[in-house]
């Protein structure tokens, strides 16, 4: 399947490439290691059928919602949008999505458990971006997951198992940098004859394949029905808000994820929107950060991911570590449908 250039687009895929049976076991068995968000109460026996609304479009607050509008307002945050482009030209040194991993002299190229090396999912060089508030304003920050056979991992990410099941474990567990790798370089060498060659690691067991050159701009949008900072916003978390419009509920909460989500195949910053549950909500007074979120797309002849059924990958950070630019201590989590 040829990857679809989803640059600005206004809509999340929903339809992206299925997992194999044996994969989608393991991904399901990742999945059950977080704890699921409260799910939507399902309508009563003879309730009302849901009914549609006129739809909204990006940026048009649903009219249900004015009397949040205010705290919708000032919920905004910015965050770096990242457009995918062809890789022509590009330098060890440069952002990129994929590739040959930028490596000086004198340091080791990150491996997994089993020595098989990890693979450069993405790497950026803060000089090239805008600044934004908190986050790096020079050095390279790159991001790496293992394409090994492993059972220990799914696309590089593993989690605790151990019974008695307890949520707060398990998402802790995610931070555990074994089979991924975050790595911070607080200063770019741009200068061939002190960098290490690289190649690119390509593995059948990805879910991505090519590289792209990056461009960045500043963005700003409201919270997501997704992410865990919804019910601190907002006061409650969105099935309770929404349950108050009755057979109107999905409506507004479809006309609301119109209204606040600009498709982005990658940012840094901003509000997550992961596919299913935010697994910081296993720590829901904790102030984890997007540090860089990834979805299913890319672009002809560049990068491009499938993270499952309309899946995606995000790397998440505490303020405080973020501020003292420690990358030990980084969540890496990914679902699908």
């Amino acid at each position: 399947m040829p990857p679809r250039d989803l640059n600005d687009s206004h809509f999340r895929p929903r339809c992206a490439r299925l997992l194999p049976a044996a994969a989608l076991m393991l991904a399901a068995l990742a999945l059950a290691a977080c704890a699921p968000e409260k799910p939507a109460p399902g309508p009563a026996r003879g309730a009302p059928a849901q009914q549609k609304l006129p739809p909204v479009v990006y940026g048009q607050l649903p009219p249900e919602l004015a009397r949040y509008a205010e705290a919708i307002d000032r919920s905004r945050l910015p965050y770096i949008h990242i457009d995918l482009h062809q890789p022509d030209k590009l330098a060890p040194w440069n952002s990129s999505l994929g590739g040959a991993a930028y490596l000086p002299e004198g340091q080791e190229y990150p491996a997994g458990p089993d020595g098989v090396p990890l693979t450069l999912l993405a790497q950026f060089n803060f000089a090239e971006m805008p600044a934004l508030e908190g986050y790096p304003r020079r050095g390279m920050l790159q991001f790496y997951i293992s394409g090994s056979k492993s059972k220990g991992h799914f696309y590089g990410a593993s989690s605790e198992s151990a019974k008695p099941y307890n949520a707060e474990r398990a998402f802790l567990s995610l931070a555990r940098q074994r089979w991924f790798r975050v790595v911070y370089h607080p200063t770019v060498v741009q200068d061939r004859n002190k960098l290490q060659p690289t190649k690119v690691i390509a593995s059948d067991n990805l879910p991505m394949a090519g590289t792209s050159a990056l461009t960045f701009e500043i963005r700003t949008e409201p919270v997501s029905v997704q992410d865990y900072r919804f019910a601190r916003i907002l006061g409650q978390p969105p099935w309770e808000l929404f349950k108050q419009f009755g057979a109107r509920q999905d409506a507004v909460s479809e006309n609301y994820e119109t209204f606040s989500q600009k498709y982005t195949i990658a940012k840094l910053g901003g509000y997550s929107n992961p596919t299913q549950t935010d697994v910081r909500t296993a720590q829901p007074d904790g102030d984890w950060l997007v540090l860089f979120e990834l979805q299913g797309g890319g672009v002809k002849g560049g990068f491009d991911s499938e993270w499952g059924d309309s899946g995606m990958a995000v790397f998440y950070i505490r303020r405080k570590d973020l501020a003292r630019r420690d990358f030990s201590n980084v969540v890496y989590s990914w679902d699908n449908l």
